[in-house]
């Protein structure tokens, strides 16, 4: 146990001594932390040899006056420099402090031993080289003014005889000039190895990420181009020469005029300028090849240590794409326009014999001009009437449909009284509910107001009703009610029908979607529910459905009072629809 803490004293103690040389004889470790160490192991060694100077001068010569306690305290300073250093202090200010040290300490020997004459005077040049060991100019200039202070005093005292006499004795003063100047050559020679060494080390690591660099720009697809602040180019990227067709070497020296085509220049220079004084910029323009064609590219640039970088793409396939999805929306609108002219064309063209024909069915059913002479044919006039009425109602619901995709269909709020709305509503279904055996419930109250399109939402809730009497057995109810909200009203129609299956409440919204297997059993084309969820977001609202299967069916129409925003609306989570049925009003 005791051999393995002698063990591991007498490592450290080597690793300390060893730190200590490299930081003496300014040696450069490779790493930070390397020369960190480096520099608190040589400080506290320094520092201990100062303080182990102290018992030897009383030894030695004697009591400590004040002129060497001065000394003494600069030979102590390395001491707490270093520990400084090893509790946080930055390397670069240990090295500063260092360098102010041995600025005082030279200052302080050359007082007491003969001033100008003082062997340790040449050791004031050495100060500032320590000091640039720190690569910190502010130092060097700050340590080499206080090095020609520290000489000024002393060429100063000794001028006007001011200072002691030296305590050198004089038989060694040539032999002390000599070694300490020599000394100084040998610290001075291995600080500006040091330097040099730092300097080497920098140079290493720059040429290491230039390379590295240059293998990333030589592999880009894109164009890395740097440019001065007029724009000319500083460097370019080898992949210049698939893009434009010219060597690197080529394109550094030219000016944006050089290769951008002329219609382009002013907004290059305009971004490059930009980017110097606002920040990065993105650019599109053409560069011009070396066979005379242009080729369409994005640019973005950037500032680096005063420079411009630029980062070029070319684009011209993405804007090929861009061109031919642009040519085939533009043929798809044409298309889509064309259909819903032709829908609203033949809506408008089969209400004419459709009117006809329901008012000579009406004709022959009251027997305006004398009797049929057989019923079977007063029959047949019904099934005509309420066939072409059916047509009819289709029709209606087809041109609604096409005004509101494309966007013609306006509404006009005005603020009304629900009650007379819905009043009027039930009378229109009042027959078919009475031959369907279906039960009509209004518990709308008067006073309750709504401010939207008064034809709209009548259109909707007739066609609501007339669903809800259509999958609603005999005997059964469908009742009208509201609820007032602070930020318009909900109307709700509910049923007690056969209900809709959980797998189609997804696709009842969509235009001509019926529920499965309804459709043998009611006429119908589904237009009804998604009209009227259209009608509802024409007034930025919407429509929500609850049902289930045998439990009947109840949809609200939440209408808005006044013009919603239409990211304000709440997404339906029941149903799906087109969005290009969303248009504004």
């Amino acid at each position: 146990m005791v051999s393995n803490s002698v063990f591991r004293l007498a490592k450290s103690a080597g690793s300390f001594l060893l730190d200590a040389f490299d930081g003496v004889l300014g040696s450069e470790p490779d790493s930070t932390a390397a020369r960190r160490e480096a520099f608190i192991s040589a400080n506290l060694l320094a520092g201990a040899i100062g303080v182990a100077a102290w018992p030897l001068h009383w030894l030695l010569i004697g009591p400590v006056d004040t002129a060497m306690l001065g000394v003494f305290v600069f030979m102590w300073s390395p001491l707490f420099i270093g520990l400084a250093v090893k509790l946080g202090w930055e390397l670069e200010m240990g090295q500063a402090a260092s360098a102010w040290c041995l600025s005082g300490f030279v200052t302080c020997v050359a007082l007491i031993s003969g001033g100008v004459t003082s062997p340790a005077l040449p050791w004031l040049l050495i100060v500032p080289i320590e000091a640039a060991v720190s690569r910190r100019s502010k130092d060097v200039l700050t340590t080499g003014a206080l090095a020609g202070l520290g000489f000024f005093i002393c060429a100063s005292l000794s001028m006007m005889e001011w200072l002691p006499a030296s305590r050198l004795p004089a038989d060694l003063t040539n032999f002390a000039s000599g070694g300490s100047i020599f000394a100084a050559l040998i610290v001075g020679m291995l600080s500006l190895r040091a330097f040099q060494r730092r300097h080497e080390q920098d140079a290493s690591r720059m040429s290491r990420r230039n390379g590295f660099l240059q293998s990333m720009t030589s592999g880009a697809p894109d164009l890395l181009t740097r440019h001065s602040a007029s724009g000319t180019v500083l460097y370019a990227s080898p992949s210049i020469e698939d893009m434009l067709g010219i060597r690197a070497a080529e394109f550094e020296g030219l000016s944006p005029a050089m290769f951008v085509h002329i219609q382009d220049l002013k907004s290059v220079e305009l971004a490059l300028h930009r980017t110097l004084s606002t920040g990065p910029q993105s650019v599109e323009f053409r560069l011009r090849r070396r066979d005379g064609t242009y080729v369409s590219v994005e640019m973005n640039t950037q500032t680096i240590e005063g420079d411009i970088v630029a980062v070029t793409r070319d684009v011209t396939a993405r804007n090929s794409r861009i061109a031919d999805l642009v040519i085939a929306r533009d043929r798809a609108d044409e298309t889509g326009q064309a259909r819903l002219r032709f829908l609203a064309s033949i809506t408008h063209e089969l209400r004419t014999p459709l009117n006809a024909i329901i008012g000579f069915a009406d004709m022959m059913h009251n027997e305006v001009f004398g009797p049929l002479g057989h019923t079977r044919y007063r029959e047949y006039a019904d099934h005509i009437r309420d066939s072409g009425l059916h047509l009819l109602d289709l029709v209606s619901d087809l041109l609604d449909m096409s005004k509101i995709e494309s966007g013609k269909f306006s509404i006009e709020r005005r603020r009304f009284d629900v009650k007379p709305l819905v009043d009027e509503c039930l009378s229109m279904v009042s027959a078919s509910a009475l031959t369907a055996g279906v039960n009509l419930a209004n518990e709308v109250k008067a006073g309750v107001f709504a401010n939207a399109d008064r034809r709209a939402i009548k259109q909707a809730m007739v066609n609501l009703l007339s669903n809800a009497i259509k999958f609603t057995p005999t005997e059964g109810t469908v009742t009208v009610s509201i609820n007032p909200r602070a930020d318009g009203v909900d109307l709700v129609v509910a049923d007690t029908g056969v209900g809709i299956p959980a797998g189609d409440l997804e696709r009842i919204g969509k235009p001509f979607e019926q529920v499965s297997g309804m459709k043998s059993l009611h006429r119908g084309t589904g237009l009804g529910l998604s009209l009227v969820k259209a009608l509802i977001e024409l007034h930025q609202g919407h429509m929500t459905i609850v049902s289930a299967l045998g439990d009947g069916t109840t949809v609200t129409l939440s209408i808005p009072d006044g013009e919603a925003e239409a990211d304000q609306i709440p997404e339906d989570p029941t149903l799906v629809y087109p969005a290009r049925f969303k248009v504004r009003a």
